[in-house]
């Protein structure tokens, strides 16, 4: 069955329609093997997340665009990159490794600060791990349920790499985790020479869309489809479902080292735990507009986004969020901190610049 993909991911979908349409008859090589074209366009095209790589900021998109900037987002460059396909998350554990994910189950890794890409894996060879997998499981546990997962994997091979990637989280520059649409779960003790499927280390029989995948302390967090919450507190070999306070999406999660987590969603949900996820508080929101991004900022505050154009702020979410209205709204998919006070945002217009003192916020009572 079929479920429909939300936030970010299906925003994608829509503005990539037409010009993926329009190019089909000019450029017939599929997305998983045709380089990202070089455009003009690209710094004012969807851009679904952005990331430090040590000084510089990465920011990555739609149509395989990679976007690379070293005056703190004041300006951007177009890097080459290997796909044309849609790109959803960036990470840099170090100043110069660092992996992408996106559509066609697709992962990319730079080893020179986001300058130049590499393909490591897509959603073939994914399908073919998973396989692989499975056939070893069924020969060690005989089974009914074996059975089910060797039959699964070979609809994901005949299904072709239609998955994407969401999520990505490193650990330093050799040990990562990647998710993604139904369940999708790989992890690499290389930097990402080789992948393994990990689905089985998670508590999601549903197979349920995972989003985000956050650290706080000596824990990982997962947020997903229906409200899933998973955790795990030993560095990743096993996750285990929450008891979740929400029953709609949750796209993303922020948190602190002090155990600190904020999950938010759908229909401008978001829950406050103050103790790792045993326990949480709904945070007030007037606005049903969905939350798609977040991130702590250096003073302590939670800084989240929606897909109206609107940031939300708070220093004790607890007591609710702060609305700061852009200039010229537009949906918005990441955020990053750069020195001097500013803000990098990326979104449906590329990715942007902005002081956070300079914004016009509202007055809470609104919210």
């Amino acid at each position: 069955m079929q479920r429909i993909l939300l936030g970010g991911l299906s925003l994608a979908l829509c503005l990539s329609v037409a010009s993926t349409n329009a190019n089909d008859q000019a450029v017939p090589t599929e997305p998983l093997q045709q380089p990202a074209l070089h455009s003009q366009l690209a710094q004012r095209s969807l851009m679904l997340d952005v990331t430090h790589a040590g000084d510089a900021l990465v920011a990555v998109g739609e149509r395989g665009f990679i976007l690379r900037s070293e005056d703190g987002g004041q300006s951007w460059q177009q890097m080459e990159a290997p796909v044309s396909v849609t790109l959803t998350r960036v990470t840099f554990p170090t100043a110069e490794q660092g992996c992408a994910v996106g559509h066609a189950g697709v992962v990319l890794h730079s080893s020179d600060g986001g300058r130049s890409w590499r393909l490591q894996l897509d959603g073939r060879q994914a399908a073919q791990l998973i396989q692989v997998a499975a056939q070893k499981r069924l020969e060690a546990e005989p089974g009914a349920a074996s059975e089910r997962r060797v039959a699964d994997a070979r609809n994901l091979i005949a299904d072709g790499p239609d998955k994407p990637f969401l999520a990505v989280h490193f650990f330093d520059d050799q040990r990562g985790i990647v998710l993604g649409a139904y369940g999708l779960a790989f992890a690499t003790s290389d930097g990402g020479a080789t992948w393994q499927p990990i689905d089985e280390r998670l508590d999601n029989p549903g197979a349920l869309h995972l989003y985000d995948i956050q650290a706080s302390g000596d824990k990982l967090f997962i947020a997903g489809e229906q409200g899933l919450l998973l955790r795990s507190d030993d560095g990743g070999a096993s996750f285990q479902a929450l008891q979740s306070p929400a029953s709609g999406t949750l796209f993303g999660l922020v948190t602190s080292g002090q155990g600190d987590l904020l999950a938010f969603g759908l229909r401008g949900k978001s829950y406050l735990s103050r103790d790792a996820g045993e326990s949480w508080q709904a945070i007030a929101n007037a606005q049903p507009i969905t939350l798609t991004a977040g991130t702590r900022l250096s003073d302590g505050s939670v800084l989240l986004v929606d897909e109206s154009g609107r940031l939300l702020v708070s220093k004790n979410p607890q007591d609710g969020f702060v609305t700061t209205t852009l200039a010229e709204p537009t949906y918005l998919t990441g955020l990053v901190e750069v020195a001097g006070g500013g803000l990098v945002l990326s979104g449906a217009r590329g990715a942007s610049r902005l002081n956070l003192d300079a914004l016009n916020r509202s007055d809470p009572r609104e919210q």
